[in-house]
C-alpha cells in the first residue's frame, strides 16, 4: 500500500513531553512531504498554536485544528472549513460548567473569551500571547461565531465529566478531552475524523492511503477513519485499542518511525 497522506496529532503525539519536534520527527516529516505525502497536523490547538509546523515547509499544507471544526492552510491562511457551535449548545455547556465551578475558555472566531480570570486561563493566555474577554453574560457571545467551549479541571474530574457529559449531549454535540485537564465541546459535525474526511475529499485521497496517528480521545475518531490507525505507546489503553498499530511514544519519535517505515 502505497500510503498518500498521514495526519497526526501535537500535543502528546507528534511533539515530546516538552512540546517541541526532534531532529529525528523534524526529518521524518520534511523527508515525507518532499517524497510528496500529504502531511496533516491535526490538533485541538487553534491556527496560531501550529504556525511553527507550517514553517518547517515550502508547501502550503491543510492543518486540522481546534479538534476539527476548522481546516486551514499552513501558509496562505486559506480557511478549507469551519463549523460552528450552535449558541444555545455552547450556553448550555457554559452554564453547566459554571455549575461545576470549572474555569472555562471560549473560542470564537474573532475572541478568545474566559469565565473567569485563574491560573489556568492566565497560562492560556500566555501560551496564545492574545488578550482574553470575560464572560459576564453569555448573552454577549450570541453574535459570535463560536468554535468551541472547554472545561479545565483535574484529571480525574474530567475523565468522570466527559462520560457524563456524553450521555446527556448525545446526539447534539461531540465532548471529549485533548489534554487530560480540557474538556472540549464542538458542534456534532465536528472532529478531528469527519475533517480527514473533508481533507481527503478536497485532495482526492482515499481513507484507506491514510495514515493517522494520535494519543487522547479526541484522536479516536481520525484513528478510526484513517487505513492505518496508529497509537503512540503513551496513549491510554482505550486509546490504543481503536488502532491497528502501536508505536514508540512521544518521547521516543513514535510518528517518525511510522513514517520511517510505512512512507520512506
Amino acid at each position: 500500500m502505497k500510503y498518500k497522506l498521514i495526519a497526526s496529532d501535537l500535543d502528546g503525539t507528534l511533539l515530546n513531553r516538552e512540546s517541541a519536534l526532534t531532529t529525528r520527527t523534524t526529518a521524518a516529516l520534511k523527508n515525507a512531504v518532499e517524497a510528496g505525502v500529504l502531511f496533516v497536523a491535526a490538533t485541538g490547538r487553534a491556527p496560531r498554536g501550529v504556525g511553527f509546523l507550517g514553517e518547517l515547509f515550502d508547501k502550503d499544507l491543510p492543518f486540522i485544528v481546534l479538534n476539527g471544526a476548522s481546516a486551514v492552510m499552513s501558509k496562505s491562511n486559506k480557511v478549507l472549513f469551519n463549523k460552528y457551535l450552535a449558541f444555545a449548545l455552547a450556553k448550555e455547556a457554559f452554564e453547566i460548567g459554571l455549575s461545576r465551578g470549572a474555569p472555562m475558555i471560549v473560542w470564537t472566531d474573532r475572541r478568545l473569551w474566559v469565565s473567569s480570570t485563574h491560573e489556568t486561563t492566565e497560562a492560556y493566555r500566555r501560551h496564545y500571547g492574545m488578550e482574553l474577554n470575560l464572560v459576564g453574560d453569555f448573552e454577549e457571545l450570541r453574535d459570535e461565531n463560536i468554535f468551541k467551549v472547554f472545561w479545565v479541571d483535574d484529571a480525574e474530574r474530567t475523565r468522570l465529566y466527559q462520560t457524563e457529559m456524553n450521555e446527556r449531549f448525545a446526539g447534539r454535540l461531540n465532548c471529549h478531552t485533548s489534554m487530560p485537564q480540557y474538556l472540549e465541546f464542538v458542534c456534532s459535525e465536528a472532529g478531528k475524523g469527519a475533517a480527514l474526511e473533508e481533507v481527503g475529499r478536497l485532495y482526492g485521497i482515499d481513507r484507506s492511503e491514510m495514515i493517522a496517528v494520535g494519543d487522547g480521545y479526541n484522536d479516536i475518531s481520525m484513528l478510526k477513519f484513517a487505513g492505518l490507525g496508529v497509537a503512540v505507546a503513551n496513549a491510554p489503553d482505550d486509546v490504543k485499542a481503536a488502532c491497528s498499530l502501536v508505536t514508540r511514544s512521544n518521547d521516543e519519535d513514535g510518528v517518525a518511525a511510522i513514517i520511517e517505515e510505512y512512507i520512506l
